[in-house]
């Protein structure tokens, strides 16, 4: 993974000194409403100087290719060079659509990261996807691109919203189940109070440590890799259903529905411990919010037939043996899917 990810708790000072030693002809910043109100303020963005600065609507329902095409001609009109720099500041709406601008202008200018939410700084910055939702559907559209480099301070999730917190906090959970070795029981165990805090950063880094070994290993998702979609073939028909019906979900929430039924399938299908399902069952139930049905479990399976894992008919998940003991390709059935997905309902069910 040709990345260098950066860990730090000043984020102005890091930012200084990584551009310091990339040269460039011009830097371009791309933020969101939010990150431009909460964010922009700490990079010390008068220590070097910044040609152009676009700020898009903060949001997934923007994450399209429309938007994208505004990203590419201001980048034309500006005067970008391909040795110019995309400056990517804020959550995964930012990040996914930079990146995926930045890899198709002038086939391809160099991009960094700056994340700004705790989704982003654990999962959507870092492995090189990029992308646009198009046609109702998740990530539908998009590329391999990795950037130069991340910086992540988590100092910035002082301003983050619990419950887009509790979305990061998703994917980092993901990733505990994928490592084993006591990650995920010392995940449990956090004090989602201290996103902020120094503690935490630790946390963050094991998790992206964790991210970046399997794109290590596999940067393109051609075997291993798929295993990081864990809770995803659920969690974006979820997704791709709620943004279609305007209803509010995060994408860790959906996720974290996605892992109660792709769970649950690894209970009847690998041999994963149902005592131990149960318990983040109940995890997930006592620390999301309640899941309110996007849409019928048969559209949601019709959704799922989309997925960018399925190589032949059916659809492709990616399931757990044991916590840090995973299988890709393993194709469930209709029916077992069905089955599946009442999962999440019994998961929110506070009886």
């Amino acid at each position: 993974m040709n990345t260098n990810i950066v860990f730090t708790r000043d984020c102005a000072v890091g930012l200084k000194e990584k551009l310091e030693d990339v040269p460039f002809a011009s830097l371009y910043l791309l933020a969101d409403s939010n990150t431009s109100r909460f964010c922009l303020g700490h990079l010390g963005l008068d220590m070097f100087p910044v040609a152009r600065r676009m700020v898009i609507p903060a949001g997934e329902g923007n994450k399209t290719l429309d938007t994208v095409a505004r990203i590419w001609q201001w980048l034309s009109v500006s005067g970008a060079r391909r040795n110019a720099v995309l400056l990517n500041v804020g959550g995964g709406v930012v990040s996914d659509m930079g990146g995926f601008a930045a890899s198709c202008f002038k086939r391809g200018i160099r991009c960094v990261n700056v994340p700004t939410t705790l989704l982003a700084q654990v999962d959507a910055s870092v492995g090189g996807k990029t992308g646009i939702d198009f046609n109702g559907l998740k990530n539908e559209i998009g590329t391999f691109s990795f950037p130069q480099w991340v910086l992540v301070d988590n100092g910035f999730l002082a301003t983050l919203p619990f419950r887009q917190v509790l979305s990061g906090f998703a994917e980092m959970l993901k990733h505990a189940l994928l490592a084993g070795n006591g990650h995920l029981e010392e995940l449990l165990r956090a004090d989602l109070s201290q996103v902020a805090e120094e503690p935490f950063l630790h946390l963050i880094e094991k998790s992206v440590a964790v991210k970046a070994a399997i794109v290590e290993r596999d940067p393109e998702e051609q075997g291993v890799r798929k295993a990081l979609n864990f809770g995803h073939t659920v969690g974006h028909a979820i997704e791709s259903a709620a943004i279609a019906g305007g209803m509010e979900m995060y994408h860790g929430e959906a996720v974290a529905y996605g892992m109660v039924a792709e769970l649950y399938l690894s209970v009847r299908k690998m041999g994963f411990d149902r005592q131990r399902y149960e318990a983040i069952r109940r995890f997930i139930q006592a620390t999301y919010l309640p899941y309110v049905p996007v849409a019928g479990a048969e559209e949601l399976y019709g959704l799922m037939l989309h997925d960018k894992k399925n190589e032949r008919e059916g659809v492709n998940f990616s399931l757990l043996r044991a916590p840090g003991l995973f299988e890709v390709n393993c194709y469930c059935s209709r029916e077992e899917i069905l089955e599946a997905l009442k999962e999440i309902s019994h998961a929110s069910d506070n009886s």
